[in-house]
């Protein structure tokens, strides 16, 4: 009866010590810093990974040096990633305008393997960025996004940059790209409309390790000397 007992427990441990290795399996982490574009670390700033409908799958805050860290996250493919301090957010009216501060996206984030993100955010967002290519065509890259400037949104004035006041740098795995154009877009909902831009770029010329490329778009306004930066996992395509 005690060796039966004893086999019982054995095989519990053993089945609970799988469970436990295959949970770990299917989690992976995210980790990284919070800076301005000074490299100064932004404490107390959320730092959130959502689902497509923009729920929250995961968040955290970062430390007094800026430093955070999302654990357990289930392998798969997010929505985006946002960081911002949320007080500095204009509408919640909790710092004066100096200090108001609009957020950092990465989006459609593969979560595949542990990661190092280190937001970067100050006055300009860069939203909606999208990355694609035209089969066929020139072997490049074509990215969007969409700027906006919160001087502007504090003056309540149309958000976006003009075109002369545009000064954009793309990166491929931290490879910067050649652009060959920079064509605004009008980006219209309901009774309004805001300037986008599609950038088209070289592709890269080092060979990505990974099944991805991460693309990071860096711009600044000059207009208000606003700075913004995001980023887009380009999933690479696996045709037969």
């Amino acid at each position: 009866m005690k060796d039966i007992k004893q086999l019982l427990l054995f095989s519990l441990i053993f089945i609970l010590g799988i469970n436990v290795f295959a949970k770990n399996g299917n989690t992976i982490t995210i980790s990284g810093q919070v800076t301005d574009f000074d490299n100064n670390p932004i404490d107390s700033c959320l730092v959130a990974l959502y689902h497509e409908d923009f729920s929250t799958a995961y968040e955290t805050y970062s430390d007094k040096t800026g430093h955070y860290v999302l654990t357990g996250i289930e392998k798969g493919q997010y929505l985006c990633m946002f960081a911002l301090r949320l007080k500095e957010y204009p509408r919640e009216n909790a710092v004066s305008e100096e200090d108001m501060r609009l957020e950092f996206w990465a989006w459609n984030v593969i979560a595949d393997r542990d990661l190092t993100i280190n937001p970067r955010y100050q006055k300009l967002e860069l939203y909606g960025t999208n990355v694609f290519k035209v089969a066929g065509g020139y072997p490049g890259f074509f990215v969007y996004f969409r700027p906006m400037s919160v001087t502007k949104y504090i003056n309540n004035i149309d958000v976006s940059v003009r075109p002369e006041h545009l000064d954009v740098k793309i990166f491929a795995d931290n490879e910067l790209l050649k652009i060959n154009s920079i064509t605004p877009v009008e980006e219209y909902g309901g009774t309004m409309s805001i300037t986008g831009y599609i950038v088209q770029v070289d592709a890269p010329k080092d060979k990505p390790d990974k099944p991805y490329i991460i693309f990071r778009v860096e711009a600044e306004n000059k207009e208000f000397n606003e700075k913004g930066e995001n980023l887009y996992f380009y999933e690479l395509k696996n045709y037969k």
